[in-house]
């Protein structure tokens, strides 16, 4: 198992040092400007978000912790809480990473034939990519819908400016710094999500659903 988990540190390391960094700021915006939640455009806005049940997104993400700093490419096919995946690849090689939720945890694979299953799919990601994300909440708050019951704004675009939402004790923010508004629904472009101790900066660069 220590050999394993070697294998696939080690390729994570190589596959996410040779990434370019994003060029979004690690600071959250101070001059936004918010309207009610209850605007009629956001209202309609939030239910086609809200049905969108399967999607898939690529872009780039940036990952800043004390003990972690890295980018990659992504790929995200979502279908359900429990049946979704997540690919990380380099720019400067063929190597990647592959995260597969199912009905009875995670599996991260590689395309060296490494494989590793656990029913915790957090510690699974803590351990293999030093990553400690809230998975079972991404797949909404990539798409920029906001729990309901939490702190939330919207911006003047009509659409979702960032939130505050508490897990385990520590609260993690999001801002929506930039949308995609070329398509039928306007969904996410930057995002940047924070907590006390760690940056996630997110760049999507094209959508399905």
């Amino acid at each position: 198992m220590k050999n394993l988990t070697f294998l696939f540190v080690s390729l994570a390391a190589l596959l996410l040092a040779g990434c370019q960094s994003l060029d979004i700021s690690d600071e959250r915006p101070n001059n936004v400007q918010y309207i009610e939640k209850t605007d009629a455009a956001w209202q309609t806005h939030l239910q086609k978000i809200k049905a969108i049940k399967a999607y898939s997104a690529s872009g780039q993400l940036g990952y800043i912790s004390a003990k972690e700093r890295f980018s990659s490419r992504f790929d995200w096919q979502y279908n359900n809480p429990r049946a979704y995946t997540l690919f990380l690849s380099s720019t400067i090689s063929s190597s990647t990473l592959k995260f597969q939720m199912h009905a009875n945890g995670m599996t991260i694979s590689d395309n060296k034939g490494n494989q590793r299953s656990e029913a915790d799919a957090k510690m699974l990601l803590r351990e293999i990519v030093g990553m400690d994300i809230p998975l079972e909440q991404f797949a909404t708050w990539l798409k920029g819908e906001p729990n309901e019951r939490a702190d939330y704004k919207v911006g003047a675009n009509h659409l979702l400016a960032g939130f505050g939402y508490p897990i385990d004790g520590t609260l993690w923010t999001a801002d929506y710094l930039n949308y995609h508004t070329d398509q039928s629904v306007a969904l996410p472009k930057d995002i940047l999500l924070k907590n006390a101790e760690q940056t996630l900066k997110i760049r999507v660069d094209s959508w399905k659903y």
